[in-house]
Parts: C-alpha cells; sequence; structure tokens
C-alpha cells in the first residue's frame, strides 16, 4: 500500500478494544461519546459499535473503500454578479 495512510469512511477494519474478540465492520465516522470521541462501526448485522478511541489497541485494514474522484478546488476563480 503506498499513499496516504488515513482511517477512511467506507473502508473494512478489525479493530482490538481489549476485549476477548475482535470488531469487524465498515467504518461509519467519528461521534462524541460523552466527552471522548468514538469511532462507529456497522456491524455485519447491522448493528452500530461506537469504540472509545482511547480504547483502541489497534486497527487492521481489511479492505479500503474505493476512491471517490477529488473534487479540485478552482482556485482560479472569480464570482461575477
Amino acid at each position: 500500500m503506498e499513499g496516504e495512510y488515513i482511517v477512511s469512511i467506507g473502508s473494512k477494519y478489525s479493530v482490538d478494544h481489549g476485549g476477548e474478540d475482535l470488531t469487524v465492520g465498515i467504518f461509519k465516522g467519528y461521534s462524541a461519546m460523552g466527552t471522548e470521541t468514538a469511532m462507529v462501526f456497522e456491524l455485519e448485522n447491522g448493528t452500530l459499535r461506537f469504540i472509545n478511541l482511547a480504547q483502541i489497541i489497534y486497527l487492521d485494514l481489511l479492505e479500503a473503500a474505493p476512491k471517490k474522484a477529488s473534487k479540485k478546488k478552482d482556485t482560479g476563480s472569480v464570482y461575477y454578479g
């Protein structure tokens, strides 16, 4: 794997968060969990699992999300009217 190393929405991960079992799911985004930040994963059965960032030991990327076409800003654009 070359290029940017980012956790991307839509990618499938295996997450070790200190329990006996790993969580395997699709990363849906970040959420507030009290005063903490959590990563949200959708499990195969449709359940959303919120995992506190401080609890995550490691993430394994199992399947990368398809890359979307990047929206390039037209820095030379001028607003008329």
